[in-house]
């Protein structure tokens, strides 16, 4: 009787924990992004990966193939060096934007008209910088530990990277990058060939002797004194051909309070890139027991990176994922999806496919915040505000 009673035992919780078992057809993690718009999250330094030099490492996040088309990713990590990573260049079709997630980089953006300010950041973490097309940039990783995320729209600028690797990167064990003592740099002269192979892949490599990066920043920031940088507040220009940086927690912020609390912190806006594109962050508070997750169901590819804390994310016909730290996910057009937060000050950096993304959304029922913290109380009403 009792070897009857064990075994059945035994049988019932193999049947439960195959029931809990997460359906593997309907899995939104991978390795890899894939070759077509689907749902997915890809883990913290997972993802194809390449050597761009013998240290750093190229990983692609979001693809053009991924997104179809609309918007890519990669993640930069490396150490510190002594040479900028990419020749000054312009773009002629691409937007390229730049979060700094690890470390620190050192951004420098000039219009590429008469008379333009030659503008110059240390980025630290949750640093931004938007460039434009048309635009002379470049970026330096200067920290021993350091995480440039670029963001191309349209997509497919990444291809660069495949063209010019000098390998593909595994790490059993995940490093961010290599860590070798030297690192030369990687640029030879600029031939009329080479020109040629990198205009074809919409980089214009700018003259040495017409732009040379500045290397006279005083507390992170060199060009327009007029231009605050992480000692006052970062406006989001009008003129969607201008480059601009925005310091952490220094740009605009809004406040949403429709399902518990969520500061958005647009980076890029609607008006800044024609309606095609826009990026920032979203702080949330913790889900509370008599709270739902927020739902959207949106006319253009979403994505997100976490930046902080825990979040629970379901998509219809997937299984729900946690995401940690440096996990990215992506929604395709026209998909419902759900989420919250586990933990508090669960923040992600969101990317969108157009001007009718989550942050619109959101925006439309927020009101001007100006902190990157939520009210220290539930219930919270305009014009009920007390400290």
């Amino acid at each position: 009787m009792r070897s009857y009673l064990l075994a059945a035992l035994l049988h019932s919780v193999v049947v439960a924990a195959a029931s809990l078992a997460p359906r593997q057809s309907g899995s939104l993690v991978v390795d890899v992004a894939p070759d077509h718009p689907r749902p997915y999250v890809l883990p913290k330094f997972k993802g194809r990966a390449i050597k761009l030099t013998q240290s750093d490492i190229i990983r692609f996040a979001i693809t053009a193939n991924s997104s179809d088309g609309a918007f890519s990713m990669v993640q930069h990590n490396g150490k510190s060096s002594g040479w900028t990573v990419a020749r000054p260049h312009t773009h002629t079709h691409t937007h390229e934007h730049f979060y700094c997630l690890r470390g620190r980089a050192e951004l420098w953006a000039q219009k590429n008209v008469t008379g333009a300010s030659h503008e110059a950041r240390v980025a630290t973490v949750g640093d931004y910088g938007s460039v434009p097309p048309g635009t002379i940039h470049t970026f330096q990783l200067v920290d021993p530990d350091s995480q440039l995320n670029h963001v191309f729209h349209p997509g497919g600028f990444e291809h660069l990277f495949d063209e010019y690797s000098i390998g593909d990167y595994d790490s059993a064990v995940e490093s961010p990058y290599v860590p070798l003592p030297g690192d030369p740099e990687p640029f030879g002269p600029l031939t009329p060939e080479l020109d040629a192979q990198l205009r074809a892949l919409d980089l214009v490599a700018s003259p040495a002797e017409e732009y040379k990066p500045r290397r006279d920043m005083i507390n992170g920031t060199a060009g327009d004194a007029g231009l605050p940088w992480h000692d006052g507040p970062n406006a989001l220009p009008e003129d969607p051909t201008e480059p601009y940086f925005v310091a952490h927690n220094y740009g605009p912020a809004y406040l949403n309070t429709e399902v518990g609390y969520k500061v958005i912190q647009p980076l890029v806006m609607p008006a800044q890139t024609g309606g095609n594109f826009t990026m920032g962050t979203i702080i949330l508070s913790p889900r509370l027991e008599n709270e739902t997750a927020t739902t959207a169901t949106l006319p253009h590819h979403f994505a997100l990176e976490l930046q902080e804390g825990q979040l629970v994310l379901s998509v219809d016909g997937f299984d729900t994922a946690s995401l940690l730290q440096g996990d990215v996910a992506f929604v395709p057009a026209e998909t419902s999806f759900s989420f919250h937060a586990t933990v508090p000050l669960t923040k992600f950096l969101y990317m969108n496919g157009g001007g009718q993304g989550l942050d619109q959304k959101l925006l439309e029922k927020s009101i001007p915040w100006g902190f990157p913290a939520y009210p220290p109380y539930a219930g919270f009403q305009v014009g009920n505000w007390t400290a």
